[in-house]
This record gives structure tokens, sequence and C-alpha cells, in this order.
């Protein structure tokens, strides 16, 4: 299986210009199956544009939910609307319209290779303990003039309450535990928006980046990921940095595209080409 794979393309920021790039490169490559790891777009219509350019030139097209795809504001959740009606409900439904397969719902099995995804969610276990902030200022999202935009536009209700951070990783990590366990594939591919490992977490020194990297992910998603020897795979997102590691006979790849100040090129060609790459399977 030719499988292509990148991330955070960010449509609805990057223009109509990324978007040609990204199906002129999908045409180019003619995996079996490409694989877009969230970040696609967070209004819905863009969302729809996205997927069905894409899923036009290749076989199979396969999504996995970004944090940006599962944003939404307090009128929408007065109208039912919240984060897991998004994910749940609103996204399956225009992966079904485009011809596309949200990874989150269900897995996929492909020439004996199940491929499964979920979007993760950040439990402040990739936090820079430096820093020492108490959990209560990572919980509110906002320090030293920052403010992390997840605390504030992706909304988890539990029936009136609003669920926090760690409560909706353990829920998205017991859904991926629950379709691993369910597989009988004997090799498995996981694709999660967030980052799994501590390798994937990019230090650097100054403050503002240390309090950031709290949002990344949950290495608990490693865990779980690292306990099924089947999976020979991982691929992520969110970071928009490129990292490629080796864990024993896992391999961790994130190639995301990002927003275009972050491109690695100075086209949308370009940079199309450095983020989205071609495995074989």
């Amino acid at each position: 299986m030719r499988l292509a794979v990148t991330s955070d393309i960010h449509t609805d920021v990057n223009g109509p210009e990324l978007l040609a790039a990204l199906v002129d490169r999908a045409r180019e490559l003619a995996p079996d199956v490409l694989l877009i790891i969230g970040d696609i777009a967070t209004a819905p219509a863009h969302y729809l544009q996205t997927l069905l350019a894409l899923r036009a030139v290749v076989p199979r097209l396969l999504v996995v939910a970004g944090n940006h795809d599962v944003w939404t504001t307090p009128e929408a959740v007065a109208k039912g609307l919240d984060s897991w009606a998004r994910l749940d409900h609103l996204l399956p439904a225009l992966a079904a319209e485009a011809g596309a397969e949200l990874l989150d719902r269900a897995p996929v099995e492909i020439d004996g290779v199940a491929i499964l995804g979920s979007l993760g969610w950040f439990d402040f276990s990739t936090r820079e303990h430096l820093l020492e902030l108490p959990m209560e200022v990572y919980q509110k999202g906002n320090w030293g003039g920052l403010r992390w935009m997840d605390q504030v536009r992706a909304i988890w209700m539990e029936g009136d309450r609003r669920m926090e951070a760690e409560e909706v990783a353990l829920r998205l990590r017991e859904r991926l535990a629950a379709q691993m366990r369910a597989c009988t594939a004997k090799k498995l591919v996981v694709a999660t928006h967030m980052l799994a490992f501590a390798g994937q977490i990019h230090r650097r020194d100054f403050p503002e980046w240390r309090f950031v990297n709290a949002y990344m992910g949950s290495l608990g998603l490693g865990e779980l990921i690292r306990s099924d020897p089947r999976v020979v795979l991982h691929l992520a997102g969110h970071t928009h940095l490129h990292s490629d590691l080796k864990l024993g006979k896992l391999r961790a790849l994130v190639t995301p595209l990002g927003y275009k100040r972050e491109w690695l090129g100075a086209t949308p060609r370009e940079a199309v080409h450095r983020s989205m790459k071609l495995l074989e399977l």
C-alpha cells in the first residue's frame, strides 16, 4: 500500500493556492491512500470543500480530526453543537458527503494493515516543569500574555458541565484503546492529531514556548500505542514542526504543513512537497 500523509493544512487560513498545491501533489504521488491527520479547516464549508478536492484525485481519502476542526462557539453550543457534536456527528457527515472516511469514527483495514485514528487531546503531561506553574494556570490556558485558544474554542460538554482537558484526553484515549482491542489485523498504523511521545516535543529556551508545550498532547497516548506490538507506525500532527523517531520497531513520524509563516518552502508547492510524505506499507 502506498500511503501519502500530512497534517495541519488549515486550508481556510492558507487559502486556495495551498489547496491547489495539495491537490497537485496528491495527483503526482498517486497514492493508494491519502491520510490527512487533522486541522483541515474550522468552517464546515471549507472543510467539505477541501475533502471534495482531495478525494477527486485519490482512490481513498482518510482523515483524522484536529483541534481546529472541533472548535465551536458558545452560541453554537447553546444549539447543541459543542465539540463532541462536531467530532461525532458533523465531521463524519462532512467526510461521508465527500466520500472520505473519518478514522475517529472507525478504523479501516487495507491489504492486511489496519489504520486507526484519533484526535487525542492534551492532558498537560507534556508540560515543562522548569516553569513551576500550578496546574490551574494550564487549565485556564492564560499566562504571560499568551492565550491557548483550545481552552476557549474547544468546548466539550457533559450535560450542563464543561469538561476539563484531562477528562477529554482520557475519554478519547479510551476510545482509541477500544478500537485497538477490537482490531484483528496483525499490523497497525495509528494516527493521532496530538503528539504521543516526549521526543516529538520541541524544547526551546524561552518561557512562552515552554508554556505552550503543555498543550501538545498526551504521553498516555504513547504508552497506549507502545503497549501493542502490532503498531509499526505512529503518525501525528499538531505541533507544525517535523520529527521522525525510531522507538524500537516503532516509527513515529510528524510531517505537518502548518501556517504560511512556518512553511518549509517559499511557495505553496514547495511547502507541500516538504510536508506530504509517501510511505510504503
